[in-house]
């Protein structure tokens, strides 16, 4: 949970601090400030997605003091999420405490980045003894495993936190840790009980409204996300995490114009935060407004100046696939070739080239990049590839191809039909195939039946499917499958 910093961000001898620096870097006149004072402004603007301005505060830190552990760490951090960990392991060879407690756990998060996890573990092992199994040392340790999505480490270490006698009702720090874990891993179910707990001891916490909400919107229980993020948005109406839920509530519910009014008004108040442009592009997609999704894109690149190379290579893919979207394959082209020059193992990005070949007739070169695809993907995520490069050919309405690939998913990988089983059914009716099309919309039916919460995306398809049909005067009897 992120409470404790929320918390002393919103202390006044801090926002004193900050308007100070900010008055200093506004005026451009120098300001005398401890390290630590600027390593906090650093991560306060971390915090809220200003990445700009936290390398900024940081690089100002280190030129005052370039030996001062705090900072260096900060900005250790930052050239490893950002790839460079050549330049991170230079720096950190300017650290003097090596045995500094922040100092130890950068090295064994770098070295879980690394997957040298039995050295991980000895140097966590070793914090835990010296400081005696604390309830501190213990969450940090398993945040560090969830961080890295270990869920078995994370895990082993929560447990030991049980073990030491701390429960969800004597502890919060337990509690958030116990909320961030079965977020982290999928079991949202487990976490909304503690949620509730924490609301009940701390009812104005934005923190723990919010995490409710997202943890109803995992479950799919939107109305209850609603409720539950209006009660953060109540205490502060511009919290930037709120209204990317309140947002996202919204998408849920296929009610783009708020969402879109939402997004909106969030990037008027921080135009620095990537998911808020993630979400914005979505909504304009869904209604088709190509042009704005492909704007919003762009502004995502021009507002976040500090950028990993694979963020920038998931933003080119997704401009290219506005120019794809707006048949302008060379365009699009282009981007994705920018994207694969940054990040040349990422499968969707050759998926989507092999679709741009498509569009510009050129079928051989097409098939070649999605054989590439299904070469480099590792044996658990081949069903993605076929279902990726099944999506590409009923795009491009090839519905021969479409059902080529998706019947491989039935076949092959049954677990996964839900991802392609309308595709089947729109081409299989396209190619006036009845038995076929009348045979999948009863296992779509089926699918249905046994889980209409879960697979309530199918149902939706399909009602638009009948639907549609039935605009075209079709001859086919749905009457046992509505």
């Amino acid at each position: 949970m992120e409470e404790d910093l929320n918390s002393y961000f919103e202390d006044p001898e801090f926002k004193d601090l900050l308007q100070k620096y900010e008055s200093m870097a506004n005026g451009h006149t120098p300001t005398y400030f401890e390290a630590e004072e600027l390593t906090d402004i650093a991560e306060y603007y971390a915090h809220i997605g200003k990445e700009e301005e936290a390398q900024a505060a940081i690089d100002y830190a280190l030129r005052l003091y370039p030996n001062n552990n705090d900072a260096l760490i900060f900005k250790i951090r930052s050239l490893a999420f950002k790839g460079n960990r050549e330049e991170a392991y230079r720096l950190m060879e300017l650290i003097e405490d090596t045995s500094d407690r922040e100092v130890q756990f950068l090295k064994a998060d770098m070295m879980i980045d690394e997957k040298r996890l039995k050295e991980a573990e000895f140097i966590f092992e070793e914090l835990a003894a010296n400081e005696n199994d604390s309830l501190e040392i213990l969450t940090d340790i398993t945040i560090s495993y969830m961080d890295a999505n270990l869920k078995t480490y994370a895990h082993k270490w929560l447990k030991r936190i049980g073990e030491k006698g701390y429960t969800l009702e004597n502890s919060q720090r337990y509690r958030n840790v116990w909320c961030d874990f079965h977020m982290t891993f999928g079991e949202e179910e487990k976490a909304e009980t503690a949620f509730q707990i924490s609301l009940d001891k701390h009812p104005y916490s934005i923190p723990h409204w919010n995490g409710l909400a997202k943890c109803y919107l995992a479950q799919l229980k939107i109305q209850e996300a609603h409720e539950a993020v209006d009660f953060s948005l109540a205490i502060d109406a511009e919290n930037i995490d709120a209204l990317e839920v309140k947002g996202y509530c919204y998408i849920m519910n296929k009610n783009y114009e708020s969402a879109i009014s939402i997004y909106d008004k969030a990037l008027s108040i921080n135009d620095q935060k990537g998911n808020l442009y993630r979400f914005l592009a979505q909504c304009h997609l869904e209604t088709g407004r190509m042009e704005d999704a492909l704007n919003c894109y762009n502004q995502w690149l021009k507002k976040c100046k500090q950028l990993t190379s694979y963020e920038k290579s998931e933003i080119y893919g997704y401009i290219s696939m506005c120019y794809c979207n707006l048949n302008k394959a060379q365009e699009g082209m282009e981007y994705i070739n920018a994207s694969l020059e940054l990040n040349p193992f990422q499968i969707n990005a050759i998926i989507q080239k092999g679709t741009l070949h498509l569009q510009l007739g050129e079928r051989e070169i097409a098939e070649e990049m999605f054989n590439k695809a299904m070469s480099m993907s590792p044996q658990d995520e081949i069903p993605d590839t076929i279902i990726g490069i099944t999506y590409s050919y009923f795009f491009l309405k090839d519905y021969h191809h479409t059902i080529h690939w998706g019947e491989r998913i039935l076949n092959e990988y049954p677990e996964e039909q839900n991802s392609i089983l309308m595709l089947l059914i729109y081409s299989y009716f396209e190619l006036g195939n009845s038995n076929q099309c009348l045979s999948l919309l009863e296992k779509a039916k089926q699918i249905i039946e046994e889980n209409p919460t879960k697979n309530y995306q199918i149902k939706e398809s399909l009602d638009e499917f009948i639907k549609e049909l039935a605009k075209r005067n079709n001859n086919y009897n749905f009457d046992n499958i509505q």
